[in-house]
């Protein structure tokens, strides 16, 4: 049998050491996951992309709210 495990928190801080990735939440509690190199590099590229969409959507609505404001 397999068992999950999931654990649900607000994101504080984060930092990367050598093999591990270790986040803390607002309460001080720590998660710490061991990361290869390759996996670093999986998680830049899942954490890039998100970032790309988050920008390009908030230009879109500061574009839109801008030919909002030029048609007042």
């Amino acid at each position: 049998m397999k068992v999950k495990q999931t654990v649900s928190t607000k994101f504080h801080t984060a930092y990367t050491g050598w093999n591990s990735l270790e986040f803390t939440d607002e309460n001080g509690d720590e998660i710490q996951i061991q990361m290869t190199d390759d996996n670093y590099l999986s998680l830049a590229q899942t954490v890039g992309k998100r970032a790309e969409r988050i920008k390009k959507e908030r230009a879109e609505a500061a574009a839109k709210l801008v030919e909002e404001n030029v048609d007042e």
